[in-house]
C-alpha cells in the first residue's frame, strides 16, 4: 500500500508525532509511506533523521502543482488550511483521510466537515473529538476513533523500574508543560505547597517552558527548595524515570503527549476532568480524575497516592497496560491499515 501522510503544521507537537511516527511503522510493515510537509519545519528534520521519505508541502503544492498520483491514501492531519484545488486533485487517485487530533473550539471541526464531498472517512483521537466533528455535521457514521499512537518502546524501561520506585521515599511529583501563560505551572506550584503542609519530605518537578518567573513563583510559595525547575529536555523518558506521580494542571480541554507519555512510563496520573484529557482516564483504575482549577482536590490526589504505594503501583500498571494495548504504535498502526484497506475495498 502506499500512503501519504500531510500535515501544514511547522511546529513539533502530538499532531506532528503521528503523521511521522505512523509513516515510520508502515515501512517496517513493509508499504511505502512518506510524508509531505512544510519546508524547513521540525516534521522534515525529523523525516530527515529517521529515514522516513519527505516531501515539501509548497504553495504551488496547495494551490495543485504537485503530483497527487501513486498514493492510494492520502492522509491529512489536523489540516489548518486545505485548499479545494489541492483535495480535489488529491481525491482523483487517492482515498482520503482526514483526522483530527487537537482539540478546541467550533471553527476547526467546522472546516473539516466542509471538506466532506472530497474526505473518504473521518478519524477522531479520542471520543470528545468525535463529538466535535459530529456536531459540525459529519455524519457519524463516517467518523471512527483513533486513538494517538506512542512509540512505547522509548518509554517501558521507565515502567520497568516503578516497581522498586513506589517502595522508595521521598516520593517526587512532576508536571511537564510548555504554557506560555504560566497557569498551568502556577497551579502546579500551589498545589506542591498544599502538598508540602502534609508531607513535607515530598519532591516536586517542573519541566518545559524555558522562563524564569516559574522559579520565582515558587520562591514567592516558599517552596523553591522543594521544587526542580528544569527547562525544555531532550531526555523525557530519563526525567519520567524519576517521577512517581504525574499532576497535569491543565486548565483548557485537549490531548497532552507528556500525560500519554508518563502512562506509558508508569507514572501515577493526577488528571483534570477536561474534555480529550480525561478521555483515556478511568478514575481510581488508571489514574485520579479532579476537577480542573481545584488546587485542594489535585494536592488531596497527590497526597493519597503517596500514602499509598500500593495503589500508586496498582494505578501506574493499569495506565501503562492500556496504553500499551490501545495506543502503542504497532496497535494504531494496524487499526489505521485495517480503515485503509476497507477504504480500497
Amino acid at each position: 500500500m502506499n500512503i501519504l501522510n500531510v500535515y501544514d503544521g511547522r511546529g513539533w507537537d502530538i499532531v506532528a508525532y503521528q503523521a511521522l511516527y505512523t509513516a515510520l511503522q508502515f515501512s517496517r510493515l513493509g508499504h511505502d509511506a512518506a510524508v509531505l510537509c512544510p519546508k524547513g519545519s521540525r516534521l522534515e528534520a525529523e523525516c530527515q533523521r529517521l529515514k522516513v521519505p519527505v516531501r515539501q508541502l509548497t504553495l504551488g503544492a496547495k494551490f495543485g502543482f504537485f503530483e497527487a498520483g501513486g498514493w492510494d491514501i492520502a492522509h491529512f492531519y489536523d489540516p489548518a488550511e486545505v485548499p479545494p484545488l489541492f483535495l480535489k486533485k488529491v481525491k482523483a487517485s487517492s482515498r482520503v483521510f482526514v483526522s483530527r487530533v487537537r482539540l478546541g473550539g467550533s471553527k476547526a471541526p467546522e472546516r473539516l466537515a466542509a471538506l466532506a464531498p472530497h474526505v473518504d472517512r473521518y478519524l477522531a483521537s479520542c471520543e470528545s473529538a468525535r463529538e466535535d466533528l459530529a456536531a459540525a455535521g459529519v455524519p457519524r457514521e463516517r467518523i471512527f476513533v483513533v486513538p494517538p499512537a506512542i512509540n512505547i518502546g522509548r518509554w517501558e524501561s521507565a515502567m520497568l523500574i516503578k516497581p522498586a520506585m513506589f517502595q522508595k521515599r521521598p516520593y517526587k511529583v512532576g508536571t511537564i508543560s510548555m504554557d506560555t501563560s504560566l497557569k498551568e505551572q502556577e497551579l502546579f506550584l500551589m498545589m506542591a505547597k498544599d502538598v508540602l503542609e502534609v508531607l513535607p519530605e515530598t519532591n516536586f518537578m517542573v519541566v518545559g517552558l524555558k522562563d524564569d518567573r516559574i522559579r520565582k513563583l515558587a520562591r514567592a510559595l516558599g517552596i523553591s527548595h522543594k521544587v526542580d525547575v528544569l527547562w525544555d529536555r531532550n531526555d523525557v523518558p530519563e526525567i519520567m524515570a524519576m517521577m512517581h506521580i504525574y499532576a497535569k494542571t491543565a486548565r483548557r480541554a485537549g490531548l497532552s503527549m507528556s500525560l500519554i507519555e508518563a502512562q506509558a512510563s508508569g507514572v501515577a496520573c493526577v488528571v483534570p476532568r477536561l474534555r480529550g484529557l480525561s478521555d483515556f482516564t478511568v478514575h481510581d483504575r488508571n489514574g485520579l480524575i479532579v476537577e480542573p482549577d481545584n488546587i485542594a482536590a489535585c494536592a488531596g490526589a497527590v497526597v493519597r497516592l503517596v500514602n499509598d504505594p500500593k495503589l500508586c503501583h496498582e494505578m501506574s500498571k493499569m495506565a501503562f497496560d492500556y496504553v500499551d494495548n490501545n495506543m502503542s504504535l504497532p496497535v494504531v498502526a494496524n487499526l489505521l491499515l485495517g480503515l485503509y484497506e476497507e477504504a480500497l475495498a
